[in-house]
């Protein structure tokens, strides 16, 4: 194992947010449920349409876009909102060696072990470091410049 050491200043910008927040929310099981639900009101709204009254309707137009587009589109909202106050003002900036991670800015530092880490996603547009279910360190790639390869490859080794 080498001793290699990769520093980055990583702002996180409304894109990357919406898009960790969006997969976050969908790719668990509860916004997959959430989907299906808001699917079945629209097929029985369709199907049945003649057969409901009109409260009926209302409500299963309702349930229909709830979880295609209430939702999400709350969750964009919270998440720019919150990229507007804050820790999110400023630039994080990260360390990352063979044992974990530090990551410092406005409201502190934090010492992360890659052992405590509950799991990594690498996607092409970004790294994702998750500390618990729904919360995670995030990573963007084009803030890493030439050294996304590289960082990805230093947190699978390091995980191992």
């Amino acid at each position: 194992m080498n001793d290699e050491v990769l520093e980055l200043d990583v702002k996180l910008d409304k894109k990357t947010l919406d898009r960790f927040l969006l997969r976050n929310n969908f790719l668990r099981a509860g916004g997959v449920i959430g989907i299906l639900i808001s699917l079945a009101a629209i097929v029985g709204l369709l199907v049945f349409w003649k057969y409901f009254a009109t409260s009926q309707r209302v409500i299963l137009i309702f349930l229909g876009l709830m979880f295609t587009v209430i939702q999400p589109l709350t969750l964009l909202m919270k998440g720019r909102s919150q990229l507007k106050t804050g820790a999110f003002r400023e630039p994080f900036h990260y360390t990352f060696t063979q044992t974990g991670m530090s990551v410092e800015n406005m409201a502190g530092t934090v010492e992360v072990k890659w052992s405590d880490m509950r799991k990594v996603i690498v996607t092409k547009e970004a790294m994702y470091l998750y500390m618990n279910a729904v919360s995670a360190f995030i990573i963007p790639r084009q803030e890493c410049g030439d050294d996304y390869v590289r960082l990805a490859e230093l947190v699978g080794e390091s995980r191992k």
